[in-house]
């Protein structure tokens, strides 16, 4: 039992036989409030969207439920939700939601209600885009070095990167060398754009050079040679990892100017933006997630950690200031302020436990009764030693370690050798240069006093002497 634990501050369990990943948790003012506090989204694979505002007051009757702003079944699966700047007229947060086949991109706002129900919630799509390839995960941020608004860049299974500028599609690039889809980043502060590719190297493209690259729709195949304008498509710089990466992250605060986070099956990457590595640490748990946020020491960065052995750890760079014990494997992490709290860990399990906690122990306050001092008895143990001593003798002297022989054996073999050379001699060999080979008849008699089965009988004999029979198979007897 861990003293130090995830405190539970408010939970909620999400639906029964739905699934959810990585992508399915995200963090932000959806709605627009103003006071700068966010909400939490959820989807989930089986197309459901929720939205919540989590408090701390446990003794409102409803636990989770007056807590959820939003409920609404989607017709598809929900493979990532992002918040930010999706309209080009509005500088209001937007709420994308990618599909395997489309991204919808809403607008979530709440209008107050006239009973003590509390506010109602709608969900309002501003526009979507149907896609002609099967969607993976997307990124978004300033393209191009936009500012204002966000554009959105989303990865197919096959490997094409499709842009997507508010309601109009830009262009698609696929990957060279393709053959499995990673995690997928924007960064920027050198406007690129990094992947783990199945070479399992990270891999960073300017938003430049995929840009004036050849146009996807013109070419199926990225190995094919070029007929038309354009550049073939090259990464700008590579970083042999070794392994495949679960998650990358970039953050954007001022602790880590220039950091690069990527979490392997085995090990965690701190890289520069030129593709420098910073540090590296060797993880000696399998990892399921992670989120990087800002530290209190300058040069440094914090990390939450979470593994399959349901710890929460928080990493400063390399060092671990603190371990928190988990009741399930987090998939998603992440940190968020509300109006009750700053700083709360937000994790979601594969089965749609979410939980909101903060760091700290939970002391145990057993503490072990005292046991009765008594005086020991030296008459009564005297008596017990003496006791138990005539039990030892006795078993000694009456014990036979070896179980007794019975009088008459189950089989015997006996053998009577004749006293007299045969005449003639029975030897396989009859002479030797001239010499006759004398021989000599044995008898064996075997006598059994219980049923015998496919018995055998051998004869063995030391050289020179030989047997003109050495292997008999006797009746059932």
């Amino acid at each position: 039992m861990s003293l130090f634990k995830a405190r539970d501050w408010w939970s909620a369990a999400l639906g029964e036989g739905e699934e959810f990943d990585v992508g399915c948790l995200c963090v932000g003012d959806v709605d627009n409030s103003g006071t700068g506090h966010d909400k939490v989204v959820v989807g989930s694979y089986m197309g459901m969207l929720r939205i919540f505002s989590p408090h701390g007051n446990k003794s409102s009757e409803g636990g989770s439920a007056d807590a959820q702003l939003l409920e609404i079944q989607l017709q598809n699966a929900i493979i990532q939700v992002e918040v930010g700047k999706f309209v080009s007229c509005s500088e209001l947060l937007h709420l994308a939601v990618l599909h395997p086949r489309k991204l919808s991109v809403y607008s979530v706002s709440g209008t107050a209600g006239n009973v003590e129900h509390g506010d109602q919630y709608q969900l309002k799509l501003v526009y979507e885009h149907n896609l002609q390839r099967t969607a993976c995960n997307m990124t978004y941020g300033t393209f191009g070095g936009v500012t204002g608004h966000h554009s959105l860049c989303i990865q197919s299974m096959d490997g094409m990167l499709m842009f997507f500028e508010q309601d109009s599609y830009s262009f698609g690039r696929f990957l060279p060398g393709f053959l499995l889809p990673g995690p997928l980043m924007y960064n920027p502060r050198t406007d690129s754009f990094l992947t783990v590719s199945s070479a399992r190297q990270l891999e960073s493209y300017k938003y430049e050079t995929l840009a004036v690259a050849t146009e996807a729709e013109s070419r199926q195949d990225p190995d094919l040679p070029l007929k038309t304008g354009g550049k073939r498509l090259a990464p700008d710089w590579t970083f042999v990892l070794g392994e495949q990466a679960l998650d990358l992250s970039v953050p954007s605060f001022s602790h880590s100017s220039s950091s690069i986070f990527i979490l392997g099956e085995r090990n965690l990457y701190c890289l520069r933006d030129n593709g420098q590595i910073r540090f590296m640490k060797k993880l000696e748990f399998n990892p399921s997630c992670f989120l990087p946020y800002a530290s209190v020491t300058d040069g440094t960065t914090n990390l939450l950690l979470g593994n399959h052995t349901n710890m929460l750890l928080v990493y400063q760079d390399v060092t671990l200031k603190w371990a928190a014990q988990l009741s399930f494997v987090p998939v998603a992490v992440r940190v968020a302020n509300f109006p009750e709290l700053k700083g709360v860990v937000i994790s979601l399990s594969t089965d749609g436990h979410l939980l909101c906690s903060y760091m700290g122990t939970d002391p145990s306050f057993f503490s072990t009764p005292k046991v009765d001092a008594r005086e020991a008895d030296y008459e009564q143990v005297d008596a017990e030693m003496k006791k138990l001593q005539k039990f030892i003798r006795e078993a000694t002297r009456t014990q036979d370690i070896l179980p007794k022989t019975d009088a008459e054996e189950d089989l015997s073999v006996t053998t009577a050798v004749s006293s007299s050379i045969d005449s003639p001699s029975q030897a396989l060999i009859q002479d030797i240069d001239g010499l006759p080979v004398p021989s000599v008849t044995i008898q064996v008699t075997v006598k059994a006093s219980s049923v015998v089965q496919s018995s055998k009988l051998t004869i063995g004999v030391q050289p020179p002497l030989a047997v003109t029979q050495d292997q008999f198979v006797l009746e059932p007897m």
